[in-house]
């Protein structure tokens, strides 16, 4: 099951923010796609010393995609490190963590066996860990954490590696699985044996969380801090690494626009977007209603286990006297273009909206962040700003899209 191919019905991605002229700052863009399994906001990043924290330069959208590419052995470098007792909180705006049967939601560091992962159910191994509390809350104000065995954390800042007994006296907390290139939405139980799993885990690692474990029906925030153990390597990459949050059970929140069949998916984004049908609450009839399938990262239009998601970045920018634009990392095999335009030239025509003409400021970066366009827009103008795939070799990426969900076609390509 480890192997199961990550499945996705969008090929070119856009997302979209503006920056205004005399603005004091520029605010981040809001979501580009009403419902995903994944966090849509950075809360809170209270990395200790963050300016100088491994992958700093790329909060929050390194952290806000899927998992990144590792193997057993080797951690993923597609993270951000939060630093002794820092911490990140997550907030959901489209959907919610809800308790159903099984874990509900997935957090991945990148943690690694150190020399051979196990062959078999007997065999000991030891783990390069970085141990992190998990926190989750319905509203942002009350905060419940995941328990957790004191004495086997007290114990494994004192090894710099923790054998299998350790790794299993640690549940309840985060950074202490290996994560690896597999199938991130098959939660692993670490003490059962899985001979068809990558290290005996069945899906890519990780450390899995239950709601009903802290007695919570739904959460809209999760906060993960680092344990201050002190494991791992001194410097700028100290402390809990984070890599990503994935929601294996959520629930759409739901919009003012019409959903005929309640599933809460809006009846215009399941047929452009979904391709799932509006009257039907579950398309591929396999139990669970369309909304929930996106919203945990399943394929609504099949009824298998392949992760699933639909790659539209979202699209970050800040700075005043120098714009710095962020997006969501997506995958290592995403080359992406960063573009600029006025909005003096945006207008409608037709029932499309015309972009006007756009300046290249990146071409096929594979980065997560792009820095940085010291250009003013006009006295009380704006500029926007666009991220998308690439060339492929089939023609430009496309350029965002339009109200009506349809993707706005263009023949402008970064020279």
């Amino acid at each position: 099951m480890s192997d199961v191919p990550f499945r996705l019905r969008a090929a070119a991605a856009t997302a979209l923010a503006v920056a205004a002229a005399l603005a004091p700052a520029v605010r981040a863009a809001a979501p580009s796609l009403p419902v995903d399994c994944l966090p849509d906001v950075v809360a809170r990043w209270e990395a200790t010393d963050p300016d100088v924290r491994y992958g700093a330069q790329n909060v929050p959208g390194i952290v806000l995609g899927h998992p990144g590419d590792s193997t057993p052995t080797q951690g993923t470098t597609t993270v951000a490190s939060l630093g002794p007792d820092g911490s990140v909180t997550f907030r959901l705006v489209d959907a919610v963590i809800e308790d159903r049967p099984g874990p509900d939601f997935i957090v991945f560091e990148n943690a690694f066996f150190q020399g051979a992962p196990p062959a078999g159910p007997g065999d000991d191994y030891l783990i390069f860990h970085e141990p992190g509390f998990v926190d989750v809350s319905p509203d942002g104000e009350t905060w419940t954490r995941f328990p957790y065995d004191a004495d086997a954390l007290a114990e494994a800042a004192t090894v710099g590696s923790i054998d299998r007994a350790l790794h299993l006296a640690l549940r309840g907390l985060a950074g202490i699985t290996p994560t690896f290139t597999g199938n991130w939405t098959i939660p692993d139980d670490p003490a059962v044996w899985d001979p068809d799993g990558q290290g005996g885990v069945s899906g890519a690692g990780g450390d899995a969380f239950d709601l009903a474990t802290v007695g919570l029906a739904e959460v809209r925030y999760v906060r993960i801090t680092d344990a201050g153990t002190g494991n791992g390597f001194p410097g700028a990459a100290e402390g809990f690494d984070m890599d990503a949050l994935v929601v294996l059970h959520g629930r759409p929140l739901g919009s003012a626009a019409p959903d005929g069949d309640g599933d809460g998916l809006p009846d215009g984004v399941e047929t452009t977007l979904y391709g799932t049908r509006a009257d039907l609450a579950d398309s591929d009839g396999d139990g669970t209603d369309d909304g929930r399938e996106v919203a945990g990262c399943r394929d609504p239009l099949d009824g298998g286990d392949a992760p699933y998601l639909l790659r539209e970045p979202h699209l970050f920018a800040d700075g005043t006297d120098c714009t710095t634009i962020r997006w969501t990392w997506l995958g290592a095999d995403a080359a992406w273009d960063v573009l600029r335009g006025d909005v003096a030239n945006l207008f409608e025509t037709g029932g499309a909206v015309d972009l006007g003409p756009l300046d290249c400021l990146a071409a096929a970066t594979a980065a997560v962040s792009w820095s940085c366009d010291g250009a003013a827009p006009p006295p009380a103008g704006a500029w926007f700003y666009l991220v998308r795939r690439s060339d492929d070799g089939a023609g430009p990426g496309t350029l965002g899209r339009g109200s009506s969900l349809a993707e706005r076609q263009s023949g402008a390509t970064c020279p």
